[in-house]
């Protein structure tokens, strides 16, 4: 499928992929040019992200494996050394699609959402089952080492894989991930509510409302369906898969064990982290030895959606170091 060069904006015409950032959330001792942007942070033209999402859907190659009580149902896209995007707590795989698209001359991408079987709620799995799915799906695709990509929930997952297997991990990349988080009586009680339920994250009444909160002003304003393009995608989650996920969070503590962890880690914080996002980071800047920070100023906790060429330009870099 053809799709149209990055350098087409929605509109036809070269549009601004960000918006100024303001000097107050802009961390000291970061240069900022005139516009208020960090300085070194170049803006390319926005990508035609639907085109693009229709061709990831085209182009892509499909794949599934059976795990017994859960199903991997994902896609691979580019050519080159094998990169896992793994998702983050609500989180889907077609998500990466921006990403995916902007490295798949340098990395052959995988990605794939977890899809809990009939029945399969009623399981309480450990990060370490999702950690043994990472690691087969790299067997499924011959893959004996590989780097990861993963936010939050899919960051604990790569750490886990990492300490189950660390000559198999060579790099991560993590957002805003944590390797201890318990979660408060509150979500567990909404948790245990929903590991039977047959509902998606749509039905809930709240969850638009409390997703343009976070997440809206980081989208570029150009183009609101891509913002609406979250909102659908995420909709589609089983409550009970993200109940699952929430019990095998409650239960994790990696806190011990991240001096172990060590490949080289970039870990990028962004704008838009409540307090226990930047507890977790802070931790795991302490207890990964081979770990460094990477800002990405003014673009909320979706990256690969609002500004995916920035991303992309962390992990090329890391690719080559």
């Amino acid at each position: 499928m053809s799709v149209p060069s990055p350098e087409v904006a929605t509109s036809g015409s070269p549009v601004p992929d960000h918006l100024p950032v303001p000097s107050s959330t802009v961390p000291a001792g970061v240069p900022v040019n005139a516009e208020g942007v960090p300085s070194g942070e170049a803006c390319p033209p926005p990508l035609v992200w639907h085109e693009v999402l229709n061709a990831y859907r085209t182009d892509s190659r499909p794949w599934e494996l059976d795990r017994g009580t859960r199903r991997l149902v994902g896609r691979v896209w580019g050519e080159g050394p094998p990169l896992y995007l793994l998702n983050g707590f609500v989180g889907t795989a077609e998500m990466y699609a921006l990403i995916v698209y902007l490295l798949r001359d340098t990395f052959r991408c995988v990605v794939y959402d977890t899809v809990g079987e009939s029945g399969s709620h009623r399981l309480k799995p450990k990060i370490s089952d999702y950690g043994a799915d990472l690691l087969a799906a790299a067997d499924l695709h011959g893959d004996a080492a590989f780097c990861v990509f993963a936010p939050s929930f899919g960051a604990a997952v790569a750490m886990q894989a990492s300490l189950d297997a660390p000559t198999r991990v060579e790099r991560m990349v993590l957002q805003h991930g944590f390797a201890n988080r318990r979660l408060s009586f509150s979500e567990r009680t909404l948790a245990w509510f929903a590991r039977n339920s047959r509902k998606s994250l749509a039905q809930l009444p709240w969850r638009r409302r409390i997703q343009e909160l976070n997440h809206r002003r980081w989208f570029p304003p150009f183009d609101g369906s891509r913002f609406e393009f979250l909102v659908e995608s995420t909709g589609k989650l089983a409550l009970g898969d993200l109940a699952q996920k929430a019990q095998a969070i409650h239960a994790m503590n990696l806190n011990s064990q991240l001096a172990e962890i060590k490949c080289p880690v970039i870990l990028v914080r962004t704008e838009g982290q409540g307090l226990l996002e930047t507890a977790g980071h802070e931790a795991l800047e302490k207890g990964l030895p081979n770990a460094r920070t990477e800002w990405l100023h003014s673009t909320g906790l979706h990256p690969y959606l609002t500004h995916p060429h920035r991303l992309a330009k962390i992990l090329k870099g890391f690719k080559q170091e």
